[in-house]
């Protein structure tokens, strides 16, 4: 009997090519003996009720985001596929995704989209973050609110309003915690993302009156040890509001003796980018969703978090988590809310690439 030299073209890419499995068209399953092996090297145990009961919480869930967020109007998941009772077993849709029918509506593709959205599901809801929601944003906000003073007279301020080194703010917002929704569509949109990259489930912004005053906010953060800068992802950093180099020159150019507001500064950090346009040094981190017009800072840093251990000994169990910081001035904010650039678009361009990954059209 000969070498067996037959290979799954898509499974070895997947383990040494560098394909996200995400992008794969099909499985390799001829059998529920099979199927069944490959989900207990997924992680589940098929003869375990809780298991079965969670798979198929699992299965529910992705056909209703596949349905609600992706479908467009006449189109519909097969019934063998969506409804359990015709389904009977999940494994099926194991063997149902290796067939070699991948016609644009076949059972095939269905059965792999359904399979994709769910190994989104898994990995999101067996996340840190999932796991211990309050104590992250408990720890990770603290600092942060309580350097935040609103006042109905005065308006907000990050620090004291009496305390040099306050910044005056046109808004304070905490991030809303990504939806499931909103976490399956990016992880679903983005073929380098995973679960545990998902940097952003959780941040703050701080809409500064001027454009000098963003910067004046990192200062704050640091030297009142709110944000550690050894613990910012360097890769993950953002500047497409004003070029750091010109705006350090600028600041340099103040003398000691001079008594400047932060409009007037404004006017010669405009001013020095007018006429040096072409040594301006951005620090752009691509996202293909995002808009060319849409301009803010943005780092991600990551905190400390400790939560109490399951064992007697006292000890906590602690690892970092990773959250957002934007900061961007009014003006800006505003133009950032329209056309291309506003969110909503955001999302629309997202969502799209998140059907073709799906789909497959």
């Amino acid at each position: 009997m000969g070498i067996n030299v037959q290979f799954h073209t898509q499974t070895l890419e997947a383990l040494i090519g560098g394909a996200n499995t995400l992008d794969s068209t099909s499985l390799q399953v001829s059998s529920l003996d099979e199927a069944y092996g490959f989900i207990e090297t997924y992680g589940y145990d098929v003869k375990d009720e809780d298991d079965q009961r969670d798979l198929w919480r699992y299965h529910r869930r992705a056909v209703t985001f596949i349905q609600t967020e992706l479908l467009n109007e006449g189109e519909k998941i097969p019934e063998s596929l969506s409804d359990p009772n015709q389904l009977r077993d999940l494994a099926y849709l194991l063997i149902y995704a290796s067939t070699s029918d991948q016609r644009q509506t076949s059972i095939q593709r269905w059965a792999c989209a359904i399979l994709k959205v769910m190994h989104v599901l898994v990995h999101l809801d067996n996340d840190l973050f999932n796991q211990y929601s309050r104590e992250i944003q408990d720890q990770i906000l603290k600092p942060y609110n309580k350097n935040i003073f609103e006042d109905p007279t005065v308006g907000t301020y990050l620090g004291s309003p009496s305390s040099p080194g306050c910044v005056a703010l046109k808004k304070y917002d905490i991030k809303p915690f990504k939806t499931s929704n909103s976490s399956v569509t990016k992880l679903l949109a983005k073929p380098d993302e995973v679960a545990f990259s998902l940097l952003d489930k959780m941040g703050v912004r701080f809409v500064t009156k001027s454009l000098f005053d963003v910067f004046a906010v990192l200062r704050f953060l640091v030297q009142n040890h709110i944000v550690c800068f050894p613990h910012v992802i360097p890769d993950q950093s953002n500047n497409t509001l004003f070029p750091l180099n010109l705006f350090m020159e600028v600041c340099e150019s103040i003398t000691k003796d001079q008594v400047l507001e932060s409009s007037d500064i404004d006017k010669m950090l405009m001013a020095k980018l007018e006429k040096e346009a072409e040594r301006a040094e951005y620090k752009l981190k691509v996202n293909q969703f995002t808009s060319q017009d849409y301009r803010f800072i943005k780092f991600i840093t990551r905190a400390l978090i400790r939560v109490p251990s399951a064992d007697d000994n006292g000890r906590k169990f602690s690892f970092f988590y990773p959250y957002e910081v934007q900061i961007v001035d009014y003006e800006t904010y505003l133009k950032n809310l329209s056309g291309q650039a506003s969110h909503e678009e955001y999302k629309a361009r997202q969502k799209e690439k998140a059907r073709l990954r799906v789909l497959g059209y």
